[in-house]
């Protein structure tokens, strides 16, 4: 969804730097942090309407950094679309269930990559209307 803030954290520069200027050409408010802490940091400064994770990062790789947003009480919400270089159905699972809403593997296309942030964002709409029906089913008398 053009407009909307991405949140990518990604330890390699260059592959970084790809993917902020493809965002950014495609509307997208793009920012990037190259380690899960200074991630972490911005996003509690400047919470994102999406993050954009690699699992495989030095230190606090992508499943933790996933974790510490599901944690998190300001960002337990935001989606998560977790990227990895290594095609597996074990690294897909441990996404998942560390909270991730989409799993992709690299290399991806330009198209791939922005169908899964819209879906990401689009299930957290879905989710927000589906929350606020209930809250006025409770209220009806």
């Amino acid at each position: 969804m053009p407009g909307s803030r991405v949140l990518f954290i990604d330890d390699d520069p260059l592959v970084g730097k790809l993917v902020r200027d493809l965002l950014e050409q495609e509307g997208f408010q793009a920012t990037l942090a190259t380690s899960g802490k200074e991630g972490l940091n911005l996003a509690r400064s400047h919470p994102p309407d999406v993050f954009l994770l690699d699992i495989m990062m030095p230190g606090m790789d992508g499943f933790a950094v996933c974790q510490a947003i599901r944690q998190d009480h300001a960002l337990h919400q935001i989606p998560v679309v977790m990227l990895t270089a290594m095609e597996s159905q074990k690294l897909n699972e441990r996404a998942f269930a560390a909270g991730a809403e989409v799993c992709m593997t690299k290399p991806f296309s330009p198209d791939k990559l922005l169908n899964a942030l819209n879906i990401a964002l689009q299930n957290v709409v879905v989710k927000r209307i589906h929350s606020q029906k209930k809250k006025v089913k409770r209220k009806a008398p």
